[in-house]
């Protein structure tokens, strides 16, 4: 949790390109939802390993910078049923 906002590791960044190729896919309607639901799933789990508690924030940054991606709401979800959880 070193990292400063600007950073991104080589496995966020990646994530980060899954949510940037989602919204466009979930806009001309060629989603798979299931896919999509287990994508968000890995993304959620990189925001927690990376940011631990701070996943959550984290993951609403995230949203917030792509106020258009749905993609980007289900894993804040994602990130805030797991962090119930514990």
């Amino acid at each position: 949790m070193h990292e400063d906002e600007g950073s991104t590791p080589d496995k966020l960044q990646v994530m980060l390109d899954v949510i940037a190729r989602s919204g466009s896919s979930i806009e001309s309607g060629q989603a798979d939802f299931g896919r999509l639901r287990a994508d968000a799933a890995k993304a959620a789990g990189v925001l927690i390993e990376f940011y631990g508690d701070a996943a959550l924030e984290r993951a609403r940054l995230i949203e917030r910078r792509s106020p258009q991606s749905h993609f980007a709401r289900m894993v804040t979800a994602e990130v805030g049923r797991r962090g119930k959880r514990n």
